[in-house]
């Protein structure tokens, strides 16, 4: 599911995106967990942030992993036949995000776009 709000000064830049793995490739996995707590990978002005629960008795638990923009390396895009996954590498090459069981569609969406403010945040640094 692709999800995106529109700040209220620019039409044109989304305020932040989110991804969700597909309950749908979670049945396939046998994974009861991602059915009813899909997990989220969150982009914004200021980093990306997933956002997981490990046990499905145990919704409270949960592991949220922030990554700043500046510490971004890469931004992975695997395509699969049905699904997609999106690793995003941190600058020191420990412990990366990722999320497995994307549509193809919001993946490619949120990849592109995440690359975008990169690029972005990157080019006043250069100067």
């Amino acid at each position: 599911m692709r999800r995106f709000f529109v700040s209220q000064s620019s039409a044109a830049v989304p305020e932040y995106l989110e991804v969700r793995s597909s309950r749908l490739w979670a049945m396939f996995h046998f994974n009861l967990t991602r059915i009813i707590f899909p997990t989220r990978m969150i982009a914004d002005h200021v980093g990306i942030l997933t956002k997981e629960v490990g046990f499905w008795l145990t919704p409270w638990v949960r592991t949220d992993d922030h990554l700043p923009l500046s510490h971004i390396a890469e931004v992975l895009h695997a395509r699969g036949l049905f699904w997609d996954k999106i690793n995003v590498e941190s600058s020191g090459g420990a412990n990366p995000l990722e999320i497995a069981g994307v549509s193809k569609f919001s993946a490619g969406y949120f990849v592109e776009h995440v690359r975008e403010r990169i690029n972005a945040a990157a080019a006043p640094a250069r100067r």
